[in-house]
């Protein structure tokens, strides 16, 4: 069993390393916990390897979904890592095979699991299963383009990490530069109110609202990430100009709807998506 820590990233940029560390030691600890029998150590910064012998596919599946629930309930009682969960690829081994070729089917399961909204389990077995089943030789691309569909499919705003939001940006400003699409770039901030006292709960709570709020209030064409602490960056694909303060107040009502308190206030700048040589 290969598993990853997902968001810890995220923990660590916004929290601090140690709200990190807190995350790790959560898995840890539950992995020697309800793994008596097994094998189980840290591979890397969030990666753990875990080896149960004896066993089946309805046992192992049993004790990864305890596993998932025990995880869950322990990281919400903490504010600064509630947003950690854990993704698992597995691979169910025969007698005598090499550890090399265990370790890397798993981590091809794992794969297929962060491929795909991450927060779950995958068997390699099933995997292989999918393949000799829909075995794609070029020959229907309806089924390819199905494929890739069903692989990335996502409900409201494409919301991406901020690598991949810069190559967005950046293919944006080509096909600016080639046909003249106008797009726009929107910086929403969360600022501490005047007078207000804040707490780290409170905080968590109104970025998530406004996530939540971002996320459901612009159209499926239009793009979000978390910028810092504190920021999101938007990409709206050819709005009239015009309608873009309409936009965001749509957006703000549904936080100040989400969100009942007073002690966080947003704001937002915008301009156009230019060429780089521009």
């Amino acid at each position: 069993m290969f598993i990853d820590m997902d968001n810890l990233k995220k923990i660590n940029d916004i929290h601090g390393h140690k709200a990190g560390d807190r995350a790790l030691k959560v898995l840890g600890t539950l992995l020697t916990e309800v793994s008596p029998n097994s094998i189980v150590c840290r591979l890397g910064g969030d990666e753990f390897l875990l080896f149960i012998p004896e066993t089946d596919k309805e046992q192992v599946t049993a004790f990864i979904q305890n596993l998932f629930e025990k995880f869950e309930h322990a990281t919400s009682e903490d504010p600064e890592i509630q947003y950690a969960s854990i993704s698992a690829g597995l691979y169910l081994s025969a007698k005598g095979e090499p550890f090399e070729d265990c370790y890397s089917k798993a981590d091809k399961a794992l794969y297929h699991v962060k491929q795909n909204g991450k927060q779950g389990f995958f068997f390699y077995q099933q995997m292989e299963l999918d393949l000799s089943e829909n075995e794609v030789t070029g020959k229907d691309l309806g089924l390819i383009a199905h494929a890739l569909s069903e692989s990335g499919r996502y409900n409201g705003a494409l919301n991406l990490d901020y690598r991949e939001f810069a190559k967005i940006y950046e293919y944006m400003n080509h096909l600016n530069e080639r046909y003249k699409h106008h797009c726009f770039l929107i910086m929403v901030t969360i600022d501490t109110a005047p007078g207000s006292v804040t707490h780290t709960e409170n905080r968590e709570q109104a970025l998530a609202c406004m996530e939540q709020a971002i996320h459901e209030k612009i159209r499926r064409v239009d793009i979000c990430t978390r910028y810092s602490s504190m920021q999101y960056l938007l990409i709206l694909y050819e709005p009239d100009e015009t309608q873009i303060s309409k936009v965001m107040d749509r957006i703000f009502q549904y936080y100040d709807t989400l969100y009942d308190k007073k002690d966080f206030k947003p704001s937002y700048e915008y301009r156009p998506i230019q060429h780089s040589n521009d």
